[in-house]
């Protein structure tokens, strides 16, 4: 499939794959038994608008219920240039925050102890319940030669800090699904009376300003026969959809 991410989980190293455009990687399951993972994106939702002129990129999802978790793993996130963050998923964890692809060495974070060489599914922030928003920020920092990331469990605490990284790949899409199911890794079951829901998006523009972020923005990408879109509304304001399986 056009949307596989060959990773290695023995090593965590990422691969670059290239879909049309420069793609990074996702980010695998924990290194054990030295197995090669292969990581799905089944559904996918990009932005169609001018990447370069854009300085931060802000994504609220909701939490989804799981039917089958206790061997399902899978996540629901999104990249902004080479860095990945969103809610990981598998019986350990249940959902909780993670980042990938922190190349310039990771931040000193005692809620995210390293998991991978360039990530971390972040402990402190997990077994998020069901229903939950959460806020990811990516912004231009670092007098714009690194890109920050943070998020928000809107608990009052405000943005924590996650991760920076120096811009290489150019991309600005959502993973609504991902999967590894490759590997025989138990893909996860989201019920479509409780799925994924994509609840608002903004971007801020070369002006510094913050801007709500419209449906007619972002193309849908399906690639599976085992997930959907739905409640895509391109008119709608803030862009909203949900995904779940079929």
């Amino acid at each position: 499939m056009s949307r596989v991410r060959l990773l290695f989980a023995l090593l965590a190293a990422a691969v670059l794959v290239t879909v049309g455009s420069a793609a990074a990687s996702a980010a695998p399951p924990p290194p054990g038994d030295g197995v090669a993972v292969n990581g799905l994106y089944l559904l996918n939702s990009r932005y169609n608008g001018d990447l370069a002129a854009t300085r931060g990129w802000q994504v609220t999802w909701q939490v989804p219920a799981v039917n089958n978790g206790v061997d399902a793993w899978g996540a629901v996130g999104e990249w902004y240039y080479n860095l990945e963050s969103g809610v990981y998923y598998n019986n350990d964890v249940g959902w909780a925050v993670y980042y990938f692809g922190d190349d310039d060495g990771m931040a000193d974070n005692p809620d995210c102890t390293p998991t991978w060489d360039t990530g971390s599914i972040c402990r402190g922030l997990s077994h998020l319940p069901v229903g939950k928003e959460l806020t990811f920020t990516y912004e231009y920092c670092e007098s714009d030669s690194k890109i920050c990331l943070y998020v928000d469990l809107k608990d009052g605490t405000g943005n924590r800090f996650l991760a920076s990284d120096t811009p290489t790949t150019v991309e600005m899409y959502a993973h609504d699904i991902e999967t590894f199911a490759d590997s025989d890794i138990v893909e996860p079951d989201i019920p479509c009376d409780s799925p994924t829901r994509m609840v608002a998006q903004s971007v801020k523009g070369t002006d510094g300003n913050w801007q709500t972020m419209t449906g007619d923005l972002w193309n849908f990408e399906d690639e599976s026969d085992r997930y959907l879109f739905q409640n895509t509304d391109t008119g709608a304001s803030p862009a909203y959809w949900e995904s779940c399986s079929e």
